[in-house]
């Protein structure tokens, strides 16, 4: 576990009083974090592109374990507390967004996991019936094997949808649950004052 720590404190910055990494991102003025074809106010707007791909790939290199903190560096304006708070809503209000999208979609995954394993048992409760009755003539036993068979299909489908396609989604609801929980910084090179 050490030795994950030392790999990443070699790429990303920690915080010296709470111990988290730090995800630096550059811009040089606050509507670059923003798309900047999305005329919706701060707090609705898109992310834009190359900073939603760099803080995912950034998330995704730090273990779910470690805490965050998004620290933005803006080099060509001064510090305005008023815009610093829209964009702390505007990423909260995107992350929360995607974060409840991938929540709908795991949660559909599991009906759908569900209805799988009713098709599943129903079928299979069909197949041993129909065995049981029906017994010497090979139309109806390999009927009968054709729905034994659609049942253990439904089943191995609801069983690789909740342990192996699932998986990814839970990831990646769990990155933007942190990503919408973790403190936003500003660092000016103006000023290089801070404001947490």
């Amino acid at each position: 576990m050490r030795r994950v720590e030392k790999t990443l404190e070699r790429i990303y910055e920690r915080d010296a009083a709470t111990g988290e990494f730090i995800i630096s991102i550059g811009i040089d003025k606050y509507p670059d974090v923003f798309n900047e074809l999305d005329s919706a106010p701060w707090r609705r707007r898109d992310l834009d592109y190359d900073l939603r791909v760099f803080l995912e790939e950034s998330s995704s290199d730090i273990p779910l374990k470690y805490d965050i903190i998004l620290q933005f560096s803006v080099s060509q304006e001064t510090q305005d507390t008023i815009k610093e708070e829209r964009i702390k809503l505007g990423l909260r209000t995107y992350f929360a967004f995607i974060r409840n999208s991938v929540q709908r979609e795991i949660r559909t995954s599991y009906e759908r996991s569900g209805l799988y394993v009713l098709a599943s048992f129903l079928l299979l409760f069909t197949s041993y019936s129909l065995q049981v009755q029906i017994t010497g003539n090979a139309v109806f036993t390999t009927l009968v094997d054709g729905v034994s068979i659609g049942g253990w299909v439904f089943l191995w489908e609801a069983i690789s949808t909740l342990a192996f396609r699932n998986r990814g989604a839970r990831t990646k609801y769990l990155q933007y649950k942190r990503l919408s929980t973790a403190p936003i910084q500003f660092r000016y090179s103006a000023t290089d004052s801070t404001a947490v």
